[in-house]
């Protein structure tokens, strides 16, 4: 009677883990955001043709919604946004306050040309050590016209940090734990090694059974270290992201 219930508290604690391991997987990583000005942007409050998108330091941007176009409010000044259609897919005409216009392509990956068809590669800001901000390119501009088009669009916002990332660490926890802590496990993990065809009598070793103890409580760490990093993109933990 008492392994019975036992086992129904162990699976209620299990089936209780594993829930709130799916809802907040799923409610995490279910917001979208886009960076901008080294900043990190969600939704604030969406009403009617509005949308407001905050971070934690950056100037507020509001989103106002014509149809296909856009133009974006960022510390007063308009950046308006023409959506057009191309043979070789969508382009954007990204209108600065000043007049300067440029042309923005996702034909090979997303690109912006002025307004003699030529690349830009400046634009933007980057932090100096110390705090100073400084611009850099020859453009001038604080905000690269490819930075605006993710901004105004949805479609190219990301979910924040790597949801399947999280998955993975949640698949590789309950690996490790399962090895850790439970000897059916074990010896499971034993028979499928196929190491028991080359030996006499065979049976896992007490240092077999150790080890075990010892790749559970890795993995388990391996998870966690994965999951810390899939928590956002604006750090790395794992050098291969």
């Amino acid at each position: 009677m008492r392994i019975g219930k036992k086992l129904a508290a162990t699976i209620a604690v299990y089936a209780t883990v594993a829930i709130l391991a799916v809802w907040f997987g799923v409610s995490y990583f279910s917001v979208k955001e886009f960076e901008l000005d080294f900043h990190t942007y969600r939704v604030a409050d969406k009403t009617g043709q509005y949308v407001r998108y905050v971070s934690k330091s950056g100037a507020p941007v509001v989103v106002r919604l014509y149809g296909s176009d856009r133009v974006l409010t960022i510390d007063g000044q308009d950046y308006r946004i023409s959506e057009e259609e191309k043979p070789f897919g969508k382009a954007y005409q990204v209108r600065y306050p000043d007049g300067r216009t440029y042309t923005v392509s996702g034909q090979h990956g997303m690109a912006a040309f002025d307004e003699n068809g030529e690349l830009v590669m400046g634009g933007g800001m980057y932090v100096k050590s110390g705090g100073e901000r400084i611009q850099f390119g020859e453009e001038n501009m604080r905000y690269h016209p490819t930075e605006l088009v993710r901004a105004a669009y949805p479609q190219y916002h990301e979910p924040r940090g790597y949801p399947w990332l999280y998955w993975l660490s949640v698949l590789m926890f309950i690996f490790g734990w399962a090895n850790f802590r439970y000897e059916s496990v074990q010896r499971a993990m034993f028979w499928a090694s196929l190491q028991w065809i080359w030996v006499e009598n065979p049976e896992p070793s007490d240092f077999y059974f150790i080890m075990c103890k010892i790749g559970g409580f890795v993995a388990m760490l391996l998870a966690f270290i994965m999951f810390m990093q899939s928590l956002s993109r604006n750090y790395v933990i794992l050098g291969l992201l």
